[in-house]
């Protein structure tokens, strides 16, 4: 099986997007758009790259489909002691459940799951030979000095509900009543026991996306089950995915979480790396509770 995929990928050559290294081919030095200069009489106009790829037509964010998804680049390494996707762990040739994975790939319908992309999107698979070296895991990436999370200027606040007051001597206060300075949306009753019940109110999240810039879909798998698909920039961070499902789901800040790729099973941590350093263009972000 080993052999065969070896086989398939060096017929296959290198990957259609490599430039020719020939005497013909000549790198461009200067790429973009600009702007000619204006006068009184004509005004400037915008010429934009002739070179870059058509803008995406897509929405900037939703839940929904119909987005046209962008070809995935995997990469799949051979060691002598089994196979790796991406970073993730050794997968071993011994092991029943690898080698019906190996036979997968081979077949051209491996599960997103182990890709770690949506389902039906198109996936351009890079094969690395290594068989004669020892599986190695790659280095782990350095933590950043500093950390944190927050809410910036103009961000969704979050409802904050207190519990009623039970049991208390004086007969004449009201159990649901607000405290000074609580925010809005927060109604107290008697109901069951003296519990607080909280409306949920929608909350607009304040993501902007450069459609001048390149994006990608980030499908997010919530805790209780719902899938939200999120139009991002490649420069946007990690901590913009906490933000976006924050502030999609407001209950999610009276509980910690994690979040995390499906495969290689990783736990995102590093809030300050971008999307494309991460390595999650077109990835599938799982919410698990701590």
């Amino acid at each position: 099986m080993v052999r065969d995929l070896l086989r398939r990928a060096a017929e296959a050559g290198p990957p259609p997007g490599a430039l020719p290294s020939g005497p013909g081919s000549r790198p461009a030095f200067f790429s973009g758009g600009g702007h000619t200069l204006g006068s009184d009489e004509v005004e400037s106009t915008y010429i934009p790259d002739p070179t870059a790829p058509p803008p995406s037509s897509t929405n900037a964010q939703g839940e929904g489909g119909g987005e046209e998804e962008t070809t995935a680049i995997r990469h799949l390494t051979f060691w002598r002691d089994g196979f790796s996707v991406e970073d993730g762990e050794l997968m071993r040739y011994d092991d029943p459940a690898n080698e019906q994975i190996l036979a997968e790939i081979n077949a051209g319908r491996a599960s997103p799951q182990i890709l770690n992309v949506l389902p039906g999107q198109p996936v351009e698979l890079r094969v690395a030979k290594r068989v004669a070296e020892n599986y190695s895991p790659p280095p782990k990436r350095p933590k950043a000095a500093f950390g944190g999370s927050g809410n910036r200027l103009g961000s969704p606040a979050p409802l904050i509900s207190s519990a009623s007051a039970s049991g208390s001597g004086s007969g004449g206060s009201s159990a649901g009543a607000a405290m000074p300075g609580s925010f809005p949306g927060v109604e107290g009753g008697g109901e069951r026991g003296g519990s607080v019940r909280t409306e949920r109110t929608s909350m607009n999240t304040l993501f902007e996306v450069d459609q001048s810039l390149p994006t990608t879909s980030v499908q997010i798998r919530l805790a209780d089950g719902t899938r939200m698909v999120c139009r991002m920039n490649l420069t946007h961070k990690v901590q913009d995915i906490r933000n976006f499902i924050n502030a999609s789901r407001p209950e999610n800040l009276t509980r910690s979480y994690t979040i995390g790729t499906t495969f290689p099973n990783r736990t995102l941590e590093d809030g300050t790396q971008s999307i494309e350093q991460a390595g999650l263009v077109n990835s599938v972000i799982v919410q698990r509770w701590a």
